[in-house]
């Protein structure tokens, strides 16, 4: 059977699917370069990205909510919260000395937080929570932390309203976003060897009711630091041991 050539037909199918392939290779290497630059925001910055972005529901099993009669004080309510810092209460400590601060009254302290996030997590009525973290910070400055957090929002086309705000006496980075069903504000901020993450998430509809009586929560916050090694034995001096025959 005599051999046919490729008619102009054929050719041209040929060099479609030649291009598809191609299109398609070039997309699934711009996915991975995409994912690249992410992973070179940094381990720090790579935490913060989790933090916000997670899908909050998945973060919090929501508490059955309270009854809200008024201005009256209910259990871990915003005037709860308000009478918990007027009053006086007794500080929570970090175990491993990072930080304190006075917890919101009424909200309960998860002990084992989800994924290990944080260093201390709380949870409060409506569906909202609390969360603290505070790692090792290895070298970055306050002008490098702001540059990734605006890294991470190029790579994720995100408007996190960046502003510069305090936590104390200590600059910090504010940022708030809607998620799903919760409007989150995070604070991120540097003393000494660590980098702080705070977050408190909320429903929409009392974000703006709660945003002002957390904040006056975070002037208590005090931040620690990173416990020194253990120095090792100091050697002994020649001779400092006595001879069995003295």
């Amino acid at each position: 059977m005599p051999l046919r050539l490729p008619s102009d037909e054929d050719l041209l199918a040929s060099k479609r699917r030649a291009a598809r392939a191609a299109r398609a290779e070039e997309k699934r290497l711009e996915a991975r370069r995409r994912m690249v630059r992410v992973g070179l925001v940094g381990g720090f910055a790579a935490v913060l990205l989790v933090a916000l972005f997670v899908d909050m529901r998945h973060l919090t099993t929501r508490m059955d909510r309270f009854g809200r009669t008024g201005k009256e004080a209910r259990r871990g309510d915003a005037a709860d919260i308000a009478a918990g810092i007027d009053g006086g209460d007794a500080r929570y400590a970090d175990p491993s000395g990072l930080f304190s601060l006075v917890p919101p009254r009424g909200w309960v302290r998860v002990k084992k937080p989800v994924r290990g996030m944080f260093n201390a997590y709380f949870r409060g009525p409506y569906g909202m929570d609390l969360g603290i973290q505070a790692v090792e910070n290895r070298g970055a400055t306050f002008d490098s932390l702001v540059s990734r957090l605006k890294l991470v929002e190029r790579n994720l086309a995100a408007d996190t309203h960046m502003e510069i705000a305090y936590v104390g006496p200590h600059r910090a980075v504010r940022r708030t976003a809607q998620l799903f069903k919760n409007k989150v504000l995070t604070l991120d901020f540097l003393t000494g060897d660590l980098a702080h993450h705070i977050q408190f998430a909320a429903p929409p509809e009392l974000f703006d009711e709660y945003e002002p009586v957390i904040l006056r929560l975070l002037e208590t916050y005090e931040p620690g630091t990173l416990l020194p090694p253990a120095a090792p034995p100091a050697p002994e001096e020649p001779g400092s041991e006595k001879s069995d025959n003295s």
